[in-house]
């Protein structure tokens, strides 16, 4: 009974297949239809499309998310090799700065070591097809790497301080907290007419005054009783004045024309409650004065509105038509020469000009006009090296940030220093009660003001525009790095 064989099969070497080459069959299989079906895809355009659209796998197979919405246009979402340029190959710079060719350095080349971010590809920090898509890197690391110790980064030539990360909870052990804030601020050098403007930087703890040469008490306009204007009492608020941009970022600029003629008019005399003189040089406005009450002077010697032959010929004859000499000339312009300077002296020294205007006094004989008025020039930007959107603090009242309804003189400086910043907000991390706010909430990685990466690229590598610094001087090189 031992002897005799079973004509059933119990495994699969009895039935002469081998698992290795089921195996291999569908290795090979896999093979073909997951990387050299969608290796097809590299070969043109056209095909690429066609796969995408058939049922078989395509480079959409190799994609491990979707784009950021920033790079959902169809130039992208349809073209791989638009960043993809070389198969198998991470994305180059090139390929970035081919769009983002405006993209600008985060610190001036002229005077740092561009070599410190040899290495660094746009790709570092800007990740694609990542989950959850967000192309912007905004851990607080990217900063304080660098910047919590910067004299072993390489950085040495600046007045910038180390700094670990934003808010008084987030500050360990050895860990360097946010500096006091610095303001840039507009100074004035000379006075009148020969007036220039400086940006400086000062910081917050310094207790800086502006000087803009603008008389402006803030707690006198908003006083809660409210004002004296034209239009009867009112009552201002910040907003009257200090509006947003169309972007809800910025503050837009303070102007006579925009923001102050409502209330403060340009009016001369009280019989001609419609005529204002110009709000401009002090030449200007005596002039307009001087041909104001030259026309009054005519309509009350000819007892009627003069016409234009007249008033052309006013100062060089008198009646019967003989031609007047120069006292004659000289008498009859001396009623409304006297008027306009009159008047021009009231406004300049006592109401209109003087009460938001620095104004002096000019005996040379060098202008039209003895009074001349210190240019007024506001700082529009206090915090450029910073971000805040006004819009998304719109629910909070102004005078939490601006302690204005306090404010005397124009040249307090308004600006909320770290304390008031850091009673809502604090580092990246949770805390109770406030709002985490890492490095790149305030701060931007690049910098407008500077030269753009790619010129840096194309003028050669960060190694060569260092040699060419040492060589040729800061100024030359900025010329060389931007040539096309």
């Amino acid at each position: 009974m031992s002897d005799i064989k079973p004509d059933y099969k119990l495994s699969l070497e009895d039935t002469r297949l081998s698992k290795r080459w089921v195996s291999w069959v569908l290795f090979i299989g896999i093979l073909a239809l997951f990387l050299i079906v969608p290796l097809a895809s590299l070969t043109s355009d056209d095909a690429a499309t066609t796969l995408r659209n058939s049922p078989l796998p395509s480079d959409n197979a190799w994609i491990s998310g979707h784009l950021s919405k920033a790079h959902q246009i169809p130039d992208l979402n349809q073209n791989c090799q638009a960043c993809h340029v070389n198969a198998f190959e991470v994305v180059q710079d090139n390929s970035c700065l081919s769009c983002h060719d405006d993209a600008s350095h985060h610190f001036d080349t002229s005077v740092h070591d561009v070599t410190k971010l040899d290495g660094a590809r746009c790709a570092s920090c800007h990740i694609e097809h990542d989950e959850p898509s967000s192309i912007v890197r905004r851990d607080d690391k990217l900063c304080s790497s660098c910047h919590a110790d910067m004299a072993t980064n390489g950085v040495v030539d600046t007045d910038l301080v180390d700094v670990d990360s934003f808010g008084k909870e987030q500050v360990r052990e050895g860990a360097m907290p946010h500096p006091q804030f610095k303001v840039s601020m507009l100074v004035p050098q000379g006075n009148a007419d020969a007036t220039t403007w400086a940006m400086g930087r000062f910081s917050l703890a310094d207790k800086p005054t502006e000087k803009s040469n603008l008389i402006f008490p803030h707690d006198v306009h908003l006083n809660p009783e409210g004002l004296d204007a034209p239009q009867g009492n009112k009552v201002l608020a910040c907003n009257d004045c200090h509006t947003t941009d169309d972007a809800g970022e910025l503050m837009r600029p303070i102007t006579m024309e925009n923001n102050c003629r409502t209330c403060h008019t340009l009016v001369f005399d009280p019989d001609a409650p419609e005529r204002e003189v110009p709000h401009g040089e002090p030449d200007t406005v005596l002039l307009t004065l001087e041909e104001y009450y030259s026309r009054q002077f005519l309509r009350d010697s000819l007892g009627r509105k003069p016409t234009p032959q007249e008033v052309r010929d006013f100062i060089l004859r008198r009646p019967g038509g003989a031609v007047a000499s120069r006292a004659e000339q000289a008498l009859n312009l001396a009623s409304p020469w006297g008027k306009a300077n009159s008047v021009a002296q009231e406004i300049f020294e006592k109401t209109t000009c003087k009460t938001c205007h620095e104004v002096s006094v000019d005996n040379s004989g060098q202008h039209l006009s003895k009074w001349r008025v210190d240019p007024i020039r506001i700082t529009e930007q206090w915090m450029p090296k910073s971000e805040f959107d006004h819009f998304s603090h719109r629910t909070s009242d102004c005078s939490l940030c601006h302690a204005a309804s306090t404010s005397e003189q124009s040249s307090d400086v308004l600006m909320p220093n770290l304390d008031v910043c850091e009673a809502c907000h604090t580092g990246e991390t949770t805390h109770e009660n406030k709002t985490p706010s890492s490095c790149v909430s305030c701060h931007q990685f690049h910098q407008p003001e500077q030269a753009s990466w790619g010129k840096a690229l194309e003028f050669g590598s960060a190694a060569e525009i260092i040699k060419q610094i040492n060589l040729a001087g800061a100024n030359e090189v900025s010329t060389a790095v931007s040539k096309p």
